[in-house]
């Protein structure tokens, strides 16, 4: 857990690293500024998430320190952001130590570890995929160890660069080469005493001589040292074999050494990976190629481990991306969720028609529009129950609420889809009738008191409504003020009598 940055909750700097706390909790604490805090909530996601890619990748590190290749991960600054066992024990360390620190701080040749930040820099800058050899000096012993290694860029989470590297001891293999070069040794020895498969073509001659290893890796005899050239090419992966075949052309030609990694099948139709390099060791005077030699190692361990990295990547981005979905699901529920609850706290939950908030906000949109309030002019009344407490005290709330249902059914199926009805509060109502002129207005009144009047309650009996209509014109300013108009003139229907519209006076035209 302590390997993962965090962005730091006072300095925002990106060297947070999560601390367990006792209850189980987690704390920031940052390199830089040296502040703890609490983790901020998209860092907790990514937090989250961390820790499930480091449950997921338990396998994969176990895979990863049981392979006899040195397997690294570095940023651009050369620092180790993961190394395996193999790494470890050349450097006398722990894969943990390893994290944040570079080669510098275990090799002491500085010239290796120039070599080695420089060489990395090229290869994210490069951005293809390279192979070299490079050797690495023992910080205690001085020993010298020397690697094949195969170098990939990629890109972390934030799209920062960063190499990958398998390396693959061949310290034996140079010694032996050593050996054979400072003492001249007999060539039949060399074949032997090396670790690898090693090859010896006679071009003229079309054999090719190998030692015992490299018929044990193919599946050979070990004493079947001798083969005609065609053997190799027959044991070569069907898909492979044009490719090789023309490497080999090319390095016969003098452009270059000839170095690939391809499929071989052995007699038992078993495949295996190899690295296979060799060189032109002579030719005649006027340049042919009389004889060319190499070594042939096998990589079947590494390439399933780069499988099996492959397989846990994918597996890695498939879960973050289910788990992406589900995050914009639950998102798009709860934007739903939220605007259920804003319509649910517009509405009156007895009749269901808008409550006094949206009567309030209709207004407003109402007042705001141009080139005035309620666009060419419109009408609002105000309507109250009569004599509605007499109806609760006399049949009980259940029939007065009965009645409140009723009223409002009534009013919203008499007015048009555009006009905006609403419980005002109580037994009174509210009903906007937007782009109507005032006989336009004077009718629907009418029509809402006589409806309500010839439609009698099977309890309560008959209801009637008072009404007061009050008129907006265009450029009259907030409608609130007509409102007030509005409840005026209900108060004086109610005063003088009730079941009856009473009209305010028209507003003064600014």
């Amino acid at each position: 857990m302590e390997e993962t940055e965090l962005p730091c909750p006072f300095c925002n700097a990106h060297s947070a690293r999560p601390i367990a706390l006792p209850d189980g909790l987690w704390s920031a604490c940052c390199a830089d500024c040296g502040a703890r805090g609490p983790i901020a909530p998209d860092a907790r996601t990514a937090l989250a998430r961390w820790e499930q890619a480091t449950r997921d990748g338990e396998l994969l590190r176990t895979v990863i320190d049981e392979s006899p290749d040195i397997i690294l991960l570095k940023d651009w600054d050369g620092r180790f952001l993961l190394g395996n066992a193999a790494l470890a024990r050349l450097y006398d360390t722990t894969p943990e130590q390893l994290v944040g620190k570079d080669d510098g701080a275990f090799n002491p040749n500085r010239e290796q570890v120039d070599f080695y930040l420089e060489n990395v820099r090229a290869v994210m800058r490069g951005g293809r995929t390279q192979i070299v050899e490079e050797s690495s000096t023992n910080a205690e012993t001085g020993e010298v160890h020397y690697f094949h290694s195969i170098k990939k860029p990629l890109r972390g989470p934030a799209g920062e660069p960063r190499i990958l590297v398998i390396a693959h001891d061949i310290t034996d293999l140079r010694r032996a080469y050593r050996v054979i070069e400072e003492r001249e040794r007999s060539y039949a020895y060399a074949m032997e005493a090396a670790g690898e498969g090693i090859w010896d073509w006679d071009i003229d001659a079309g054999t090719v001589t190998h030692n015992r290893r490299w018929c044990e890796l193919l599946g050979y005899a070990a004493d079947t040292l001798v083969h005609p050239i065609a053997a190799f090419a027959d044991r070569l992966h069907p898909d492979d074999r044009d490719e090789v075949m023309g490497l080999l052309d090319r390095a016969l030609a003098g452009v270059g050494s000839y170095e690939h990694e391809h499929r071989m099948r052995r007699p038992d139709g078993s495949v295996l990976w190899v690295l296979d390099r060799g060189r032109v060791v002579e030719r005649a005077p006027d340049g042919r190629p009389l004889r060319m030699a190499g070594t042939v190692t096998d990589v079947s361990p590494r390439k399933h481990n780069e499988f099996v990295l492959a397989l846990a990547t994918d597996a890695l981005a498939h879960a973050n991306a289910e788990l992406e979905r589900k995050v914009a699901e639950r998102t798009a529920d709860l934007a739903r969720a939220n605007e259920e609850l804003a319509r649910l706290a517009r509405r009156d939950a007895l009749t269901g028609l808008p409550n006094r908030l949206a009567v309030d906000e209709r207004l407003h949109e109402e007042s705001r529009r141009q080139p005035g309030p309620c666009g060419t002019g419109c009408a609002v009344l105000m309507i109250d129950i009569d004599s509605f407490k007499p109806i609760n005290d006399t049949y009980g709330h259940a029939t007065g609420d009965a009645v409140l249902a009723l009223v409002a059914g009534l009013l919203a199926a008499t007015v048009r889809e555009a006009d905006f009805v609403s419980r005002y509060g109580g037994e009174e109502f509210l009903v906007l009738l937007p782009d109507t002129a005032l006989e336009g207005a004077r009718t629907v009144a009418e029509k809402l008191r006589t409806v309500v009047a010839e439609t009698a309650h099977p309890v309560a009996g008959r209801i009637t409504i008072s009404i007061g209509l009050a008129m907006a014109a265009p450029g009259t300013g907030e409608l609130a003020t007509v409102v007030a108009q509005a409840d005026a003139a209900l108060y004086e229907a109610k005063r003088s009598g009730r079941n009856r519209l009473v009209i305010a006076p028209p507003p003064t035209a600014v």
